[in-house]
């Protein structure tokens, strides 16, 4: 059946709105507004002003913004210099960061606080506020935003990208329409700007089609986030932590943040990193195990949870970086490897990229050239930024932590000293799901889950938990979590590797359950309602062959209150 779709044109299309894409739009209709200002100085053709469209797959803007908030305010200093008086939705400014060692009996905390986690003056924020906050200054300055719009694919004439296709909505479980469908529309733009997050849809097209990878596979980590309302006797304004946990810090480097939000809310996160080596590595249960240790336990003995999430995060570095740009379109913000994981930092970056891309398209405007030899202007600028310096100097930290923590230990004076080169420069590493090992290669004692019992109290099953998400997604829908082959489930890596997406998933999407066919067989079975949008399944499958698509625009988590 041919599908009738409507389709308009714009000149700039932004895919998602976060702090990449809504800054980039703010600079950009400020750097038209200058150029303009300029040719009517030296009598030049002005730029006229642009239809420039942001789609934002949430059913608001900010609902799907997640990531932990300390944020260095670079980047919306540059953007908006007077940001505090125009009433920047700070929840404080941090006065103490501390670097403390979770132990059995206690915590320590560590009298010298490494340069990474100096937060001193950074801004603790609700990522979801600050992206209302972009949202409404971006449509005041003419930018139109769709929420509720999910780009599905890409569009292209040859080899250059023309617009983007969103996704069609009233499908049943089927694929068959229902009395609700309405066919995705086609939204043709002179340049696109692709800033949809980490993992998106969108750019793995990209990046696939034109070989746009970087020496180095993207790497990612984990993050399970919670925000608990604390005894306000407990509740310490400007304080930001970061953590490990000993002597699990032996084993790999996962670990914590928290940092305290108004209204007496705290918010707590533990990060995992995807490239274990165990196939029941568990982002949610290493989250939860944390908060027994007894400094946590002491402080949400009397509290009461409010939120919950779980996203990826980008951990590759520079040697991850995709290309930035080809004919028609640019990646910004963690779509194009944007983050220091380094610092545990990455919305400052994020919104450089987006406004050095915006400095980018007002010359292409003016020009009315949108091929790689004016889009690759972005990349020479961000060669010349404050973003890639701070990006050059953290290189190696990604690739350093693979090799385990006798080579991180040596290696991290060195960097400090080298500049972020340290032993060696430009290490290789590998894609974190070839990590993983066969449930034959681990010893007999490693070969089952070791049990936990949640409390119901101070940690929570992963049912319990997307409670607290706000996820919503149509049942009767196609899942869009797609398998390619689910025989594969029940019988090649049940056996293998013992079906780890049980494990790695955090909201408890995935279940083998019995199946009725074929006595004493498990077949896997899809909950893709609870589904937060982690992405942490298109990463951590060691078999590679789930893929994370956009549901229904408007569907997912709700992220409001984090």
């Amino acid at each position: 059946m041919t599908i009738e779709r409507e389709s308009m044109e714009v000149d700039v299309l932004y895919v998602g709105a976060g702090p990449a894409t809504l800054a980039s739009a703010i600079h950009l209709m400020k750097q038209i507004e200058a150029f303009n200002a300029q040719a009517e100085k030296t009598h030049q053709p002005p730029i006229e002003p642009p239809t420039v469209l942001v789609l934002e797959k949430g059913a608001n803007v900010g609902d799907h913004m997640l990531s932990g908030a300390v944020m260095n305010p670079k980047a919306i200093r540059e953007l908006v210099p007077d940001f505090e008086e125009q009433g920047f939705p700070t929840e404080y400014v941090c006065d103490y960061a501390g670097f403390w060692l979770f132990h059995p009996k206690g915590k320590i905390s560590s009298p010298f606080v490494p340069p990474n986690f100096q937060k001193k003056g950074y801004h603790v924020v609700s990522l979801s506020n600050v992206a209302k906050w972009l949202g409404e200054r971006a449509e005041s300055a003419g930018v139109e935003i769709y929420p509720g719009f999910a780009a599905d694919a890409l569009l292209y004439e040859g080899d250059r990208v023309v617009g983007v296709r969103t996704g069609d909505m009233g499908v049943d479980k089927e694929g068959k329409p229902k009395s609700t469908f309405q066919p995705g529309m086609d939204i043709f733009a002179k340049v696109t700007v692709i800033g949809e997050g980490v993992r998106g849809t969108l750019a793995k097209q990209l990046i696939r089609r034109f070989d746009l990878e970087g020496p180095n596979p993207q790497t990612f980590e984990t993050g399970v986030k919670e925000i608990w309302r604390v005894n306000p006797k407990k509740h310490r304004p400007g304080r930001v932590v970061h953590g490990m946990l000993f002597p699990e810090i032996l084993n790999g480097f996962h670990g914590m943040w928290l940092y305290d939000m108004k209204d007496n809310l705290v918010s707590y996160g533990f990060v995992t990193l995807l490239d274990s080596e165990d196939p029941h590595c568990d982002p949610h249960l290493a989250a939860q195990k944390f908060k027994t240790t007894p400094w946590m336990k002491w402080l949400l003995e009397d509290a009461e949870l409010v939120r919950y999430g779980a996203k990826v995060i980008p951990t590759g570095g520079l040697y991850a970086q995709p290309k930035l740009y080809t004919d028609g379109a640019v990646l910004i913000g963690d779509s194009a490897s944007m983050c220091n994981a380094q610092n545990l930092a990455g919305i400052h970056m994020a919104m450089k990229s987006g406004m050095l891309a915006a400095e980018t398209i007002c010359e292409a405007l003016a020009k009315q050239e949108f091929t790689s030899k004016t889009l690759g202007g972005y990349a020479e600028r961000y060669r010349s930024s404050w973003a890639y310096q701070e990006h050059y100097q953290a290189r190696n930290f990604g690739p350093s932590t693979e090799r385990g923590i006798a080579f991180f230990m040596l290696n991290e004076p060195m960097r400090m000293i080298t500049g972020g080169r340290g032993i060696q420069d430009e290490m290789r590493v590998h894609a974190g799901h070839e990590n993983m090992k066969r449930l034959s290669e681990l010893p007999e004692g490693k070969r089952e889950k070791e049990p936990f019992e949640f409390d119901g109290k101070l940690t929570f099953s992963k049912e319990h938990l997307v409670g607290f998400s706000g996820t919503q997604h149509e049942a009767d829908q196609p899942s869009h979590l797609v398998v390619a082959d689910t025989d594969l489930c029940s019988d090649v890596c049940t056996r293998e590797y013992g079906n780890p997406c049980e494990n790695f998933c955090p909201a408890a999407v995935y279940e083998m359950v019995p199946d009725p066919e074929t006595p004493g067989r498990k077949k896997l079975f899809i909950h893709h309602e609870n589904c937060v949008h982690c992405k942490t399944c298109d990463i951590a499958d060691p078999y590679q062959v789930i893929t994370w698509t956009p549901p229904e625009g408007g569907e997912g988590p709700d992220y409001t209150q984090m």
